[in-house]
């Protein structure tokens, strides 16, 4: 079989590359099919912007299942930081519930960023704030381990940490 996309250039010579990856010379395009049918290999392009284009003898089902392969890879779902809001009110179970959340993303191998939201007067409060997280943060030393990437932090209305895997 001859790579759909080298019939279409059609071009007067090919530069031949053997399937154990040695340069077998320049040749014909009828001779190249000639030796792909002796070898019972097929013609995969490699490069059509050269000149000659460059092709390699090769099993074309494998070269094309090998490249949808890596295709799949760089598109698998990306790591991202993932966010976990608590606000000064949480109720000790839903707290339990939002551990058990964070569990499961960092065995995915998330970031988490955990905010507790603070609302009017919970701002003035900050020493109760970073006993609420912190207890938050023993909380979630039951379920998994885990390190902190960056410190408790306050910015505008919110006291955040973000933790990794250990």
């Amino acid at each position: 079989m001859i790579d759909p996309r080298l019939i279409k250039l059609k071009p007067d010579k090919i530069r031949l590359i053997d399937n154990d990856g040695k340069q077998a010379g320049v040749f014909d395009f009828e001779q190249a099919c000639q030796i792909a049918a002796d070898k019972n290999l097929d013609l995969i392009l490699l490069n059509a912007h050269q000149d000659p284009v460059v092709v390699r003898l090769g099993n074309y089902s494998y070269f094309k299942y090998q490249q949808e392969k890596k295709q799949r890879q760089a598109t698998k779902k990306r790591k991202e930081t993932k966010e976990i809001r608590i606000s000064f009110q949480e109720a000790k179970f839903d707290m339990q519930r939002k551990a058990q959340l964070i569990k499961s993303f960092l065995e995915e191998g998330h970031q988490i960023q955990v905010k507790l939201m603070l609302k009017g007067r919970e701002n003035l409060f900050l020493d109760m704030a970073e006993a609420k997280l912190n207890d938050f943060l023993s909380l979630i030393k039951e379920f998994t381990n885990y390190k902190i990437v960056q410190s408790p932090k306050k910015v505008g209305n919110f006291y955040y940490v973000v933790l990794s895997k250990a």
